[in-house]
């Protein structure tokens, strides 16, 4: 009969305060959590050998340009999924006071396009040009993973209270494309910024306003904790958005979720980076027995301010991998080559979707397809009762997985 569901999130969750209780949850935060579990349990009886969550993992190339200069930085980052955001466009006004607004599809190119395009960062204190300019960012795909695990952010916040928006997105079931938003690295006439702290991203978040000394909107904060996030993450969210109010600060957090640091209050990060000599060799034999090298475990607890779970998600995320992050043609071309290969057509293969009008209650559903080509067949897994699903409606996924063509 196989593990039923809920054994299953029995298990899973049963060192989680939150996803141990009845209370509705986050399928994507549930998604992370899960993925975190396998690498740990992998690592203490695999000794480090591959994880089965591997098939999620790609990096993403962040762009970074002073308008002053035009000077440009270019680093790598690891990641595990990707959180599109979903523009939202009314279809038509509401026929009556009940009834809920209707919004135009969007495309899922579209969605990608946003999130691959370009924002700009006032305030960024350039290293070149010392001094205040203005620049702009952008994230793109060094590599591409086995399996692509996607968020669709379908919600706002209305009066302080988030609130599900039923935007229909346009998510094909052929192949699509993901070659448009590949990076690719430092181009010819590209000239870098310089070495130094300012262009990290410890500097654009200055730009963003993140300065601890900054006070904070405890009324947005408020409303955060008031969602579920923990104390220490919404007061990073409402600096580094420089107290913009509530919507800036969600849109923040959900970017951000897969942050090593991110429950590290801003004002404990310098302190974090410089307590290396005060690293708890305890903790660095707990890590290790993990599978991990000492020296990265002593250096993830350092900059972790000496907390292991926060160590170990640096791990696990890879945040402290040592590499080449900048600008040199030859391993911005190297890295180019080792993707040439790659192919970039990815197909749906599994979505998640929330059945219910409000984020505070309902229920999830899966689709899976299996099979490929003419035999094909998706089902509707609700609970432990699958049937077969002979038309797959992706249109209102909440997760969405593609799985890369070879």
């Amino acid at each position: 009969a196989g593990i039923s569901p809920a054994h299953f999130k029995a298990a899973i969750a049963a060192d989680h305060a939150e996803f141990a209780t009845m209370r509705q949850q986050d399928a994507f935060e549930f998604l992370q959590h899960l993925t975190k579990q396998v690498d740990v349990a992998e690592r203490a009886v695999a000794g480090g050998a591959q994880s089965p969550t591997s098939v999620f993992a790609f990096t993403t190339e962040e762009r970074l340009q002073c308008q002053a200069c035009h000077r440009v930085r270019y680093r790598q980052q690891p990641a595990t999924s990707l959180s599109l955001p979903v523009p939202k466009r009314p279809a038509a006004a509401p026929g009556g006071a009940e009834e809920p607004p209707q919004y135009a599809p969007v495309p899922l190119a579209e969605c990608l396009a946003l999130m691959t395009g370009e924002e700009t960062v006032d305030g960024y204190h350039c290293p070149a040009c010392a001094r205040p300019t203005t620049a702009t960012k952008s994230t793109r795909f060094a590599t591409f993973p086995k399996v692509l695990a996607v968020q669709v952010r379908r919600f706002e916040l209305v009066d302080w209270v988030p609130r599900k928006l039923d935007i229909p997105v346009q998510v094909p079931l052929g192949a699509i494309d993901l070659a448009p938003h590949r990076g690719a690295g430092i181009q010819p006439g590209e000239e870098a910024l310089p070495d130094g702290d300012d262009d990290s991203a410890s500097g654009v978040a200055a730009a963003q306003g993140a300065p601890a000394e900054q006070p904070v909107d405890e009324g947005v904060v408020a409303q955060l904790e008031s969602m579920g996030f923990p104390h220490a993450r919404c007061v990073k969210a409402v600096r580094r958005t420089g107290n913009s109010g509530a919507e800036a600060a969600t849109n923040w957090l959900f970017e951000h979720m897969d942050d090593p640091d991110i429950d590290v209050p801003d004002e404990q990060q310098p302190a974090a980076a410089a307590a290396g000599a005060a690293v708890d060799p305890d903790a660095v034999e707990q890590l290790a027995a993990m599978g991990f090298p000492h020296d990265a475990a002593r250096k993830a607890l350092a900059k972790a301010g000496g907390d292991t779970g926060r160590a170990l998600d640096r791990l696990l995320s890879g945040a402290d991998d040592d590499g080449d992050d900048n600008n040199t043609a030859a391993a911005s071309a190297a890295a180019a080559g080792d993707e040439s290969a790659v192919s970039t057509q990815f197909e749906l293969t599994g979505f998640v979707s929330h059945k219910g009008s409000s984020v505070h209650c309902g229920h999830y559903v899966a689709s899976v397809r299996h099979g490929l080509g003419d035999e094909t067949q998706w089902f509707l897994i609700n609970d432990a009762r699958v049937a077969a699903q002979p038309t797959p409606e992706p249109e209102h996924a909440y997760l969405l997985f593609f799985t890369r063509t070879e």
